[in-house]
């Protein structure tokens, strides 16, 4: 099991105290008691950068910065899955959509 999957939390999401977390992992992600939140908050933050017109560059580049990631190939199997520009705005897809694959790319779906 992975930290995405043991913390309930699909996109590791760092702990910024979201109302439904438990607290915060070792690694600073938090901790949410089901899936279902986990879920929710996935959905929040995104539909937040969503609100913010974020593109996909700025919100990967926020979101998954090169200090501990691979920001480019993080934003190019982002935008390839989804078939946007990284230039595109984010509310041009559905967060849904958007949480899903950043998910996959977190792992949230490998097998434990």
């Amino acid at each position: 099991m992975n930290v995405s999957q043991k913390n309930h939390n699909p996109l590791n999401l760092r702990w910024m105290g979201q109302i439904e977390s438990t607290g915060k992992c070792d690694k600073g992600f938090a901790i949410f008691p089901t899936p279902d939140a986990g879920w929710r908050a996935a959905h929040a933050q995104i539909a937040l950068d969503m609100a913010r017109e974020l593109t996909f560059r700025e919100f990967i580049d926020k979101f998954a910065p090169p200090v501990e990631n691979d920001t480019v190939a993080y934003l190019d199997f982002v935008c390839q899955e989804m078939a946007v520009s990284p230039e595109e705005k984010l509310s041009s897809v559905s967060r849904y959509a958007l949480g899903g694959v950043m998910a996959k790319m977190e792992g949230y779906f490998n097998r434990p």
